[in-house]
């Protein structure tokens, strides 16, 4: 097995006071700057095979903005956007790079000045500084997420904490060590939403940029968070909510960051890594788009919605209207571009979704020998991905998933989701 080389970097993009905020609700500026966002990246390189993974401290990455940054680092840096993934927070005291309808347009400005050339400095900074490496890995539990689906006594969903319902305590921390035994990098890797500032007016990469300080402090390496499947999970605050202010992201992050260097210092030992990547279209069944009359009757429900879920859902209820003057024929399935990323036996697995937490935990055990983190928000931002399950009691995540697109996934698709993430990491072993 030949060398394997890493390098860390990391670019400051935050923006200019006075920004818009994305979350909640559009028209949100900021005030100031809590803690500055940040693109952090970290390349590999193992003979040809080179791969690239960026973290970055927004909350979402519109799926065509990912797509024209990973052709443009192909561009300049020759490595494969087959094999780049672009990785949200998913922090909301940040700009808004996804333009959601509901949620107010892309930041395009911000984008141009700041974002895209701060993920190219990151990735230049970090292909220079490549150096050979040794791969140390441990996971634990961390219980910063609860989740977020709370049935109250109205017998309906809200978003607030549900201590029976499911979500995945394991943190994973990835380390890289020098030939001089000295750290050089970190990947912390856990599911929750950065959430716990609320719909304050600071900007900050909220809980997570507390966790991932305090482990560049203990060891000295350049450290980044990467989301893994957090739809239905939010971080346990002790108001009871899923969200707060800014006295609620120092206090669930000290927590995250006692976790996190405890994880560390567990790891047993550093070893040579072997470097794999690929790049799949994982297919996921649609159901039949509702009938013209029926999209009708319900738009004159929500045809003077704007913000949020429900201007999402005039939005969806017109294109789908429109669909039957158009022409539009039902498709069966839709293909989604998954990038799987191995080092060693640690399979990083991109998906443009917000996965529920159950998805991860299936997909991490259909896949047998290989430790599978899938990560939300990667390589776009196609909204959440809900377990079937959920459909029957509701709630603002199932609507967002109903009402996204002109036809909905099919009812199983969480199953379709986990098996194809499941069976493409099968292959990229194998190869």
């Amino acid at each position: 097995m030949k060398d394997l080389f890493m390098g860390a970097a990391r670019e400051i993009i935050t923006p200019k006071v006075g920004a818009l905020l994305y979350g909640y609700v559009p028209g949100l500026h900021s005030t100031k700057v809590a803690d500055d966002l940040t693109a952090t990246a970290f390349y590999f390189r193992q003979g040809e095979k080179e791969a690239l993974m960026i973290s970055l401290a927004v909350c979402q990455i519109n799926t065509a903005l990912s797509d024209r940054i990973r052709d443009l680092i192909e561009e300049k840096f020759n490595i494969p956007k087959e094999n780049c993934i672009l990785a949200a927070f998913h922090t909301h005291s940040g700009p808004n790079v996804a333009g959601t309808e509901g949620w107010g347009d892309i930041d395009r400005d911000y984008c141009d000045e700041i974002f895209i050339p701060g993920i190219i400095r990151a990735t230049e900074a970090a292909v220079k500084k490549a150096e050979r490496v040794r791969a140390g890995v441990s996971k634990g539990e961390s219980f910063v997420g609860i989740n977020r689906r709370e049935l109250k006594n109205d017998n309906k969903i809200h978003l607030g904490q549900n201590p029976r319902g499911c979500f995945n305590p394991r943190m994973t921390v990835m380390s890289f060590i020098n030939d001089e035994d000295k750290v050089v990098g970190n990947i912390i890797h856990y599911g929750a939403h950065c959430t716990a500032a609320g719909r304050n007016t600071e900007i900050s990469r909220d809980w997570a940029g507390i966790m991932t300080d305090a482990l560049e402090k203990e060891n000295g390496g350049i450290t980044a968070f990467f989301n893994g499947a957090e739809g239905d999970v939010g971080p346990r605050l002790s108001n009871g909510d899923t969200t707060g202010d800014m006295s609620y992201v120092k206090e669930i992050g000290e927590i995250a960051a006692c976790d996190a260097v405890r994880i560390f210092k567990e790891i047993k030992g550093f070893y040579p890594a072997e470097l794999k990547a690929s790049q799949a279209v994982i297919e996921i069944l649609l159901k039949k788009r509702l009938s013209k009359e029926a999209a009708k009757e319900m738009y004159e429900v929500y045809k003077n919605q704007t913000v949020n879920v429900w201007g999402m859902t005039r939005v969806h209820l017109e294109k789908v209207i429109a669909s039957y003057e158009e022409g539009y024929e039902d498709k069966e399935s839709i293909g989604i571009l998954q990038v799987v990323i191995g080092i060693g036996n640690v399979f990083f697995a991109s998906t443009p979704f917000e996965p529920f937490s159950e998805i991860e935990l299936r997909a991490d055990k259909m896949a047998e020998d290989a430790e599978v983190l899938m990560l939300s928000n990667a390589n776009g931002s196609e909204g959440y991905f809900i377990t079937e399950d959920a459909l029957c009691r509701g709630g603002y995540e199932v609507n967002m998933w109903l009402y996204k697109d002109i036809q909905p996934y099919s009812d199983d698709a969480d199953w379709h989701l986990a098996m194809s993430t499941a069976e493409h990491i099968k292959k990229v072993r194998e190869c």
